[in-house]
């Protein structure tokens, strides 16, 4: 995903744009696996198939410039659970208790020595009638549109987490809520609707912590708008698959994952008033992928009205965005690939008085997978080019499957972002080199 998330803080003047950044290709092909369940057999009929899965796992990251120090130091145990049970019903439960550990930014940010979090991406119960072309699923899901790798064109269903950047993979960053989902598959495509009774908003970094982008240091008085709209979020999308290629179209009625914020004056005790509102917005998009030979060529656009930028004056004014992309992937063999995305974000209607969002955001996406040692070793080397506000930032992912159970990782991480309206810019001195290792049972 480049994404361009937008939360508008407005003091004095000023405006933050908050930075929603891509995560890697391999992350983005794990999480673009097949949004349904197979329900055409039970357990029974792969044995190697297990109902509880537990992940035991430990991160570190050192910063490598600026202040050079220990920036994670956290744990975390994972509970992963699903079952298909009474010839009709598939239950799946995803969970994860976080534990930040002395030294690791967020513990330190809310000043403890150890602080724990849970967060639960899906759990849900799935019914489709034996031999049927329906299924229904109740819970907290969440919903994984488009095809490109660097940029939430029409994939604005599920809030995420930009807590810390791109570093929050893209399989955890999606950000689970309580819905209905309905699929329906037959010859002539492929039919999904969802509703959300009550959508939730991407998550952004705790006060204090080390990607902190909150500029009013506990200075602003902060109120939610009162207002009798309802905010629930539904849509369907139709998708038509040809071989190997298929074609999707979409439309949804959203709340905006962020807030809109503006000034509304000053308080008696000389603090700055904001209110905080919900935004509706409507999408209508096209994806595609068209397979020939060894390469791939994918590409989406999505068109959203309207979408609530920051002005000069501490404002809000409404645009319209269209956002597009167009890629292709190259395969070296059965694993190994290259690709090339290009991505356009575009304001309609733009003017010099909205702040920190150029009329055309441009990303170029360089990304490679390669496999070794018999596919126990995996690296991702990834590289976005953003402009017209110049910054450029590379990741590389490391992956080695000690065995069955043990997983040892790498990852490194660099961000050059000199011009001073980059998104990026606060967090050129972020570079980082991350060690994780991972223990399935």
């Amino acid at each position: 995903m480049n994404v361009h998330c937008r939360l508008a803080c407005l003091a004095c003047g000023l405006a933050i744009s908050s930075v929603a950044l891509a995560q890697d290709a391999t992350s983005a092909a794990n999480a673009a696996q097949s949004e349904n369940i197979d329900l055409s057999g039970d357990d029974k009929a792969n044995p190697a198939t297990k109902a509880l899965r537990t992940t035991l796992g430990h991160q570190g990251a050192y910063l490598v410039r600026g202040d050079k120090e220990v920036v994670n130091n956290r744990s975390w145990f994972r509970l992963e659970y699903s079952k298909f049970f009474l010839d009709s019903f598939y239950v799946q439960l995803d969970s994860k208790l976080n534990g930040f550990w002395k030294k690791d930014h967020r513990a330190r940010a809310d000043k403890r020595s150890t602080l724990f979090e849970t967060t639960t991406p899906e759990a849900f119960l799935q019914y489709s009638a034996a031999g049927g072309q329906t299924s229904v699923k109740v819970g907290i899901q969440k919903i994984i549109w488009g095809e490109s790798e660097a940029g939430a064109i029409t994939d604005e269903v599920s809030p995420r987490n930009y807590s810390e950047l791109f570093l929050v993979p893209l399989e955890e960053s999606r950000i689970g809520q309580m819905m209905v989902s309905v699929d329906h598959f037959t010859s002539y495509g492929d039919l999904s609707l969802f509703y959300v009774p009550k959508p939730k908003f991407n998550k952004y970094a705790a006060p204090r912590s080390a990607y902190d982008t909150y500029p009013f240091n506990g200075t602003v008085s902060i109120t939610d708008e009162k207002t009798d709209a309802k905010d629930r979020e539904f849509g369907m999308r139709w998708k038509k698959t040809f071989g190997k290629s298929d074609i999707s179209f979409m439309a949804a009625s959203l709340i905006d994952n962020n807030y809109g914020v503006r000034v509304s004056g000053m308080n008696a005790a000389g603090d700055m008033e904001l209110v905080r509102s919900k935004q509706r917005t409507r999408l209508a998009g096209v994806t595609f992928n068209y397979t020939r030979g060894h390469f791939l060529v994918k590409g989406e656009v999505g068109y959203k009205t309207p979408k609530d930028f920051a002005d000069m004056n501490g404002q809000l004014m409404d645009r319209d965005m269209v956002d597009s992309s167009l890629g292709v992937t190259y395969a070296l063999g059965q694993s190994n690939t290259i690709g090339l995305e290009a991505v356009n974000s575009h304001v309609r209607a733009w003017n010099d008085r909205i702040m920190g969002i150029p009329k055309n955001g441009n990303s170029l996406v360089l990304n490679a997978n390669f496999l070794f040692l018999n596919d126990n070793l995996s690296v991702n080397w990834l590289t976005i080019r953003s402009r017209p506000y110049s910054s450029i930032q590379s990741s590389l992912r490391t992956s080695y499957k000690w065995n069955d159970n043990t997983t040892f990782s790498i990852d490194a991480h660099l961000i050059d972002a000199q011009h001073p309206k980059s998104q990026l810019v606060t967090f050129r001195q972020r570079d980082q080199i991350v060690f994780r290792v991972q223990y399935q049972f």
